[in-house]
């Protein structure tokens, strides 16, 4: 056979190797202490976060009604994504609202998909943050994930309702 040839093959095989090692220690869980959050919640109460934030409020007073009322209408939700598991498996909001999603990475590399929606955040690791924002126009319960492997397969997963 030729000398290349086999060169070629070890040359590929080695890297076929590297990536299955480096895709198997992305999803693979990191032994860590648990992160510190802020969220308190008594026994047995689910992780929902009702939360809407004005924005715009020192902003010009010349803005058309319209920009006022979106505006007012902006919900915002702080997420934190560790191994497998979303900080917040309910959003709760009203069909017409704008939902800003803030997605904060405190270990592993992950994503926020909302199908029905078409609101995705970019695939980030720990440590960063990244933001999605969409309109909710309509009403029911869809079911928001990380796209990561099989993280949502393991749970990572939770509910956006609108009502």
């Amino acid at each position: 056979m030729n000398k290349n040839l086999i060169i070629g093959v070890i040359v590929l095989g080695a890297l076929l190797l590297g990536g299955v090692i480096f895709i198997n220690n992305i999803s693979r869980p990191k032994p860590s202490t648990p992160a510190v959050t802020e969220e308190v919640r008594e026994a047995g109460e689910e992780s929902v976060m009702e939360e809407q934030i004005d924005e715009d409020k020192d902003e010009d007073k010349d803005e058309d009604d319209e920009d006022k009322k979106d505006s007012e209408n902006v919900k915002t939700f702080e997420i934190n994504a560790s191994s497998f598991k979303f900080s917040l498996t309910e959003i709760k909001v009203n069909k017409g609202d704008r939902v800003r999603v803030v997605l904060n990475i405190t270990e592993g590399f992950h994503d926020f998909v909302v199908d029905e929606f078409d609101a995705r955040t970019k695939q980030i690791g720990e440590g960063k943050s990244d933001t999605v924002e969409f309109l909710a126009d309509k009403e029911g319960t869809f079911e928001f994930y990380c796209s990561v492997g099989d993280h949502r397969a393991k749970g990572m997963k939770g509910n956006l309702i609108v009502q």
